[in-house]
């Protein structure tokens, strides 16, 4: 019987998940399973050095602190100007913010013909887009979305990535907002009959920003 795939709905981060998968590693001390559950990743207060987590310097929390700080800047004047994503952009004659956000993400594999392997899959990724543009004309909003798979087999070596991205056009007036789907293909030899597919990573992000 071929193995059932798992998805898992996190803010702002989308996975399939094989439980077997997350046994396949050793999580160090002061270390926890990542977001994903296809590593580990330290603790606060700890930087990675090879299989351990060892205490970060007084200089290295400093310098963690000064970037989170930078961050959440960011997203707050982002907020307070009424638009936010997971990745903006700004045009630069009118000073307009342009930003996309994946809001969720579907995986559909195929079984083969014999029924127990995959043949394809395909990532549905679904992403809304907003702006704070004023101006009467409109904005040519270029998007681009890419998706991560990680797949193994009864003839892999142990389990293979493999990406694919699509770029998609909007038109946004004032104060506009939209919202599409991007369906992306993956396919896999027959030799390699793959039992076991995840979500490594989906990403969308503004490609550019045209005033028409």
């Amino acid at each position: 019987m071929i193995k059932t795939i798992y998805l898992l709905f996190l803010p702002l981060v989308f996975v399939c998940f094989d439980a077997t998968a997350a046994a396949a590693f050793e999580v160090p001390e002061n270390a926890h399973i990542n977001i994903l559950g296809n590593d580990w990743e330290c603790n606060r207060g700890y930087r990675r050095s090879g299989n351990e987590c060892r205490p970060m310097t007084d200089a290295e929390v400093k310098k963690q602190k000064e970037l989170e700080q930078a961050i959440l800047k960011q997203i707050q004047e982002r907020r307070s100007r009424g638009v936010s994503g997971d990745d903006c952009e700004t045009e630069y004659e009118t000073g307009a913010e342009v930003c996309v956000e994946v809001t969720d993400v579907d995986l559909d594999c195929d079984e083969s013909y014999m029924g127990n392997y995959y043949d394809d899959c395909e990532v549905t990724v679904y992403y809304e887009l907003n702006t704070d543009y004023k101006g009467g004309s409109y904005l040519d909003v270029e998007v681009k979305c890419e998706a991560e798979i990680e797949y193994t087999g009864r003839n892999t070596y142990g389990w293979s990535s493999e990406s694919e991205c699509r770029h998609e056009s909007h038109s946004l007036y004032a104060h506009g907002s939209d919202s599409n789907t991007i369906t992306l293909d993956f396919s896999f030899s027959a030799f390699e009959e793959v039992t076991n597919v995840k979500i490594d990573s989906v990403h969308c992000e503004i490609e550019s920003v045209d005033l028409w």
